[in-house]
């Protein structure tokens, strides 16, 4: 019998788990609440989980944000979740169930599971673009995941998108022009509506019936988008560049997207691609980690170690 694991990816809403086996499949998943990403909330479901799994498993894998150092997992910040900041996770649980785990950022864990068994397979420098609450990113160049000097490497949502607000730093940067949370503050404010009562599909629902407003907010965040892709792609030229995301569903998303790129620069010559794994990345990408750092064979091994 194939050996099985247990990965959990740990959202700003909920923490999604599941028992995959070598080859990576699913034979199992399920969710619970992360209470909009309070660290004790969430510590306490992963205890629940194990001590639930324990018996079938060999070792936890864990997606999460923030920054993550190698190896060891070490969390120095948690990002969207709260009271992780400077938090040992895996020595943690370790020591509690006399199990391996591994953590690994969660853009990354989405990069290493199109890397796998994903969109990128066969490809050794591509990079990928997560569009949602914020931007997030992944690189991997020489087939190495890519993570920077202390590990901050990947954060594309930071890329500014015009001048510097000396008052506030981060406003005009990619996550902050383009995600799916700028559309929706943007349609609340124009409509007068509680933001709230307005998601992302509001918007492009409208957007696609011809709403005047709606489309002037779609258009400028594929704008934006597509600048923050074309200066990814014209620094590092990777082979492809994969972009996830609930938003990735519309059917029309890539031919759009595509369009606004070529706006740029239209002899930009280097694929744009869908992520295969959507919902199941992170504990599909988990796996994968976890298989390097503890050496166990997959038919295609990602490579992990920051380049030197």
């Amino acid at each position: 019998m194939s050996a099985l694991y247990l990965a959990f990816d740990i959202g700003g809403t909920h923490v999604k788990w599941g028992i995959l086996d070598d080859s990576g499949v699913l034979v199992e998943k399920g969710s619970f609440s992360s209470a909009d990403g309070t660290g004790s909330v969430i510590l306490s479901g992963i205890r629940e989980t194990i001590a639930r799994e324990k018996h079938r498993i060999e070792g936890v894998a864990v997606s999460a944000p923030g920054f993550i150092h190698q190896p060891g997992g070490y969390i120095e910040r948690g990002g969207a979740v709260t009271e992780f900041d400077d938090f040992d996770l895996c020595g943690t649980l370790e020591k509690e169930f006399q199990l391996p785990v591994t953590l690994e950022n969660d853009v990354n864990c989405a990069a290493l599971a199109e890397y796998w068994l994903g969109s990128a397979s066969g490809v050794n420098d591509f990079t990928c673009m997560t569009i949602g609450t914020g931007i997030g990113g992944a690189m991997v160049l020489n087939g190495a995941l890519y993570r920077g000097a202390a590990f901050r490497g990947g954060e594309f949502g930071f890329m500014l998108t015009r001048g510097l607000n000396h008052d506030t730093p981060l406003q005009g940067s990619l996550s902050d022009v383009a995600s799916i949370r700028t559309i929706r503050r943007r349609y609340a404010a124009v409509k007068h509506l509680k933001l709230e009562d307005v998601t992302g599909e509001m918007v492009f629902q409208a957007y696609d019936e011809g709403d005047a407003q709606a489309e002037q907010i779609i258009h400028q965040f594929y704008e934006t988008l597509a600048l923050g892709i074309f200066n990814l792609a014209a620094i590092l030229n990777p082979e492809k560049i994969l972009l996830g995301g609930g938003i990735t569903s519309r059917p029309s998303f890539l031919a759009e997207i595509s369009r606004h790129v070529s706006y740029v620069n239209e002899f930009l010559d280097i694929p744009l691609e869908l992520c295969r794994f959507r919902n199941d990345a992170g504990l599909i990408g988990a796996l994968a980690h976890f298989k390097t750092v503890h050496q166990r064979t997959t038919d295609r091994k990602p490579d992990v170690r920051p380049l030197a």
